[in-house]
């Protein structure tokens, strides 16, 4: 688990949730399925290949101490967009501004929950917008950063970087 600059923000890896949980952090599942983890596909119950795009839930489910991303880690940006992203930055920013710890994670840690992270900068200018930036995190923040391709393109584009 790493905090992010001076935040109460923390990036982590699923297995490092019930250490956030057991803290009273609040939570930004980016993880959409894994078996024995807490994860999108765990709260909000479907089965097979993915959640049916006509649920409710479809795109993430938010709870009062946590939310849950259906979040795909691939090549393909469609995974990331808008939608999903705008309710997790707000959830964070309610927190985050309540003075709670936020933990932030996915499988690895080291595209999902570092997007959503870095993202929070960009979105609340914490972080200068430039062709620099994905470089300055990496080295400053989050050294094992190592986003997809969707990701990518996601935050290149939506924040002009």
């Amino acid at each position: 688990m790493r905090q992010i600059k001076d935040l109460r923000l923390f990036i982590g890896t699923k297995e490092q949730y019930q250490i956030a949980y057991n803290r009273g952090m609040k939570i930004v599942c980016a993880l959409n399925r894994a078996n024995g983890y807490v994860s999108h596909q765990s709260v909000v119950g479907w089965r097979g290949k993915g959640c049916n795009p006509d649920s409710l839930y479809y795109l993430y489910k938010r709870e009062p101490d946590a939310i849950y991303l259906n979040m795909i880690d691939g090549d393909d940006p469609k995974y990331v967009n808008d939608a999903m992203i705008n309710p997790a930055l707000d959830f964070i920013h309610q927190h985050l501004n309540d003075g709670n710890e936020v933990f932030i994670y996915c499988s690895l840690g080291e595209s999902r929950s570092p997007s959503i992270a870095l993202m929070y900068l960009l979105e609340k200018n914490l972080i200068e917008k430039n062709s620099e930036t994905l470089t300055f995190f990496q080295k400053e923040y989050y050294p094992s950063f190592n986003p997809k391709k969707g990701n990518l393109f996601y935050i290149k584009n939506r924040w002009n970087i």
